[in-house]
């Protein structure tokens, strides 16, 4: 084998000398006839590159990627005696032409086959290891029925580009690599993604309005089908889902009671960090507190529309808008309030005016924090909760930039949302003042999005875009990236207690392991999910349910026990 792979070296290197071309014009026959040789030769030993037998000597994973520097060299040398070709007479060009066809073409037609199988193969056992998974956290997700078609799709691209490989027995050996063990893990999901998307078919006839009796009929139909599946989890899965939507069917699924059904729209929302209480924003000037375990609901009424809400300190801090957000609205022209609401009375006790047309806001023991909305290059000020002045600023931030503050509260991040690529920026606090800043490393290395969460511990920075760098003090480390999550998220809570934490992408949840930052399970939801919180054992989730009675999308709270990685459904 080691003289096999000294031989096929000096070849290469033989064929890579012998077809560089010439400096002078290469126009006479002569000339064509040493191009069309050096083709030939090149051809030849690519011929043995993607034989499979002779791979089978020289190396250790013979169905892999033929030597690609062979192949192009191969493919550049036919391009080179082409072009001479074309300015021969018609015999001498026919008669060369011929020799190419026979001895380069069909060898470059060969090795494009092989490499194209080989390539699909590969993205063959990505998309079976990415089904592998899915099915695994949840084999009725979204996720896993999308796996299971981007897999289908790959088998079947790959049965036309096969068939073009020349040998039986390397057919065979690329159908044994690849796309037999993508058909294995296919077949073996099948029934279970054939009848989800039937029960999802299901649910969309009863939105529809379609007969009940023949609805239920399906159902009966679907129920034996699921009673054949031999995945036990999955089998109890499937009948967990057909049984909501028998329900629904019969009437009795149109208000789930495990859900607290709100009687408007919320925007912004954070919860209290003890007790069980959300404070959202409405769509009009209402600020609201919803105790999702008594199910009671208050409300203050601002003056002007809020724009956003922190808690901090046992307040509330509202953002309150006074202008019409541009770009073109300049700092000088800019206006504002930020109203204080004591969590325990829930009563207004400051309003203050300012002059930003706030974006964001966040707080420390000390100042409370806003971003502009307006003017391209806007700031971040500063203003004391004792004497409600501003008292620092920090400049050359972009208008409409999301903060976070650090849990030390030394220092707060912001993002911004109108540029790309995007970036993140730390800004240092002392004493309650803005004092300076730097931004990160990066400019558009990794890809952002516009939310990001630090980790209550203070150590990492996790962005929506499922990208998490490490949070440090010192600038030489601060921002740097770690590494990325399995999926982009919209919203994220933690659970550092247990060592977990949650994600979702609004259709589902995902429970990581916080010290593996490994996706543990999936989890797919009835609704659109709005908010995610991890309070006292518990998830809360407020989402936008469908109810089947109304086509108008209702809001809801639900809550759900945490056990270890688990999500307790009910």
């Amino acid at each position: 084998m080691k003289k096999w792979k000294f031989l096929s070296i000096v070849i290469i290197l033989a064929v890579f000398m012998m077809i560089l071309p010439s400096n002078n014009s290469a126009s006479s026959l002569s000339e064509a006839e040493k191009l069309v040789q050096k083709a030939e030769n090149a051809a030849t030993a690519l011929k043995w590159e993607i034989s499979l037998e002779h791979r089978k000597t020289i190396y250790s994973d013979p169905v892999s990627l033929p030597n690609m520097n062979l192949y192009n060299t191969t493919k550049n040398a036919s391009q080179l005696a082409y072009q001479v070709l074309k300015t021969l007479p018609a015999q001498e060009k026919a008669k060369l032409t011929k020799r190419m066809e026979s001895n380069v073409d069909i060898h470059l037609n060969r090795s494009m086959a092989y490499i194209d199988a080989i390539t699909s193969g590969k993205k063959i056992t990505v998309k079976t290891d990415n089904l592998y998974e899915a099915y695994r956290l949840n084999p009725l997700s979204d996720q896993t029925e999308k796996a299971y078609h981007d897999l289908s799709s790959e088998i079947r691209k790959q049965a036309i580009l096969l068939y073009r490989v020349y040998g039986k027995s390397t057919r065979n050996a690329i159908l044994d690599k690849y796309k037999s063990p993508g058909e294995k893990v296919k077949e073996s999901t099948k029934s279970v993604i054939s009848v989800k998307m039937t029960i999802d078919q299901l649910q969309q006839s009863i939105a529809k309005n379609k007969n009940t009796e023949e609805l239920l009929s399906s159902v009966k139909q679907i129920e034996t089908t699921v009673n054949t599946i031999q995945d036990e989890n999955a089998r109890q899965l499937l009948h967990i889902k057909l049984d909501k939507t028998k329900k629904a069917i019969e009437g009795d699924g149109t208000f789930d009671q495990s859900f607290f059904y709100l009687s408007e729209l919320t925007r912004k929302a954070v919860i209290h960090p003890s007790q069980p209480i959300i404070y959202a924003l409405n769509e009009n000037k209402d600020v609201l507190e919803i105790n999702y375990e008594t199910r009671k609901v208050r409300r203050l009424t601002m003056n002007l529309v809020p724009e956003t809400i922190y808690f901090q300190n046992n307040e509330l801090y509202v953002a309150l808008l006074k202008s019409t957000r541009s770009s073109y609205l300049w700092e000088e022209y800019q206006k504002g309030a930020i109203a204080i609401i004591n969590a325990t009375s829930f009563k207004l006790v400051e309003q203050f005016n300012i002059n930003i047309d706030p974006f964001d806001i966040v707080a420390d023991d000390k100042s409370i924090y806003v971003s502009s909305g307006s003017g391209q290059w806007g700031n971040i000020l500063g203003y004391s909760r004792e004497t409600l002045l501003e008292t620092s600023k920090s400049e050359s931030v972009y208008d409409q930039s999301f903060l976070e503050m650090h849990p030390n509260l030394d220092r707060l991040y912001s993002i911004d949302t109108t540029i790309s690529p995007r970036d993140v920026d730390t800004h240092l606090i002392d004493d309650g003042k803005i004092i300076t800043g730097y931004d990160s490393p990066y400019h558009g290395k990794y890809e952002l999005d516009t939310n990001m969460a630090i980790s209550p511990d203070g150590k990492y920075i996790f962005n929506g875009s499922g990208v998490v760098m490490i949070a440090t003090e010192a600038e030489a480390t601060d921002m740097r990236y770690l590494m990325e999550l399995y999926t982009p998220f919209e919203q994220i809570t933690f659970n550092l207690k247990d060592g977990f934490f949650y994600t979702s992408d609004g259709k589902g949840i995902d429970v990581y392991n916080y010290n593996t930052m490994e996706r543990e399970k999936h989890y797919e939801m009835s609704g659109k999910i709005q908010n995610l919180f991890y309070q006292n054992g518990k998830l809360v989730v407020v989402s936008v349910e469908e109810l089947y009675s109304s086509k108008l999308p209702t809001y809801a709270i639900k809550t759900y026990n945490v056990v270890g990685n688990k999500v307790i459904q009910y």
